[in-house]
């Protein structure tokens, strides 16, 4: 049975700021093969969650449910519960994830 996929408003933020930082970049062209393989990515989670690989992260903090998938070089974070995938954050390979999940946690108080 397939997971129905929400993507928290926070995840949607970061998803907002990639897509501006690759149409700046590398242009709408890129932007829309890029754009496809998130649809795929979050297609596939909906289908297979537990397919995502477990962050180290989350294992070094005592995280349960949460995993991780890639596109390009975003990671795609995601909580999986009995019917549905909640995506948290897209976090770029590039970017610390411990201080990226410190910020986001400091925001939300």
């Amino acid at each position: 049975m397939a997971h129905s996929v929400f993507i928290l408003d926070s995840a949607k933020n970061d998803y907002r700021e990639i897509r501006k930082y690759v149409r700046h970049k590398f242009g709408e062209k890129v932007w829309k093969a890029s754009e496809q393989q998130y649809k795929e990515v979050l297609s596939n989670i909906g289908e297979f969650p537990f397919a995502g690989f477990v962050p180290e992260e989350a294992v070094s903090l005592g995280l349960q449910g949460i995993r991780e998938s890639l596109v390009g070089q975003t990671r795609v974070i995601y909580e999986v519960d009995e019917q549905d995938v909640y995506v948290s954050m897209f976090v770029s390979t590039r970017r610390d994830f411990m201080t990226m999940l410190t910020d986001r946690l400091l925001q939300s108080e």
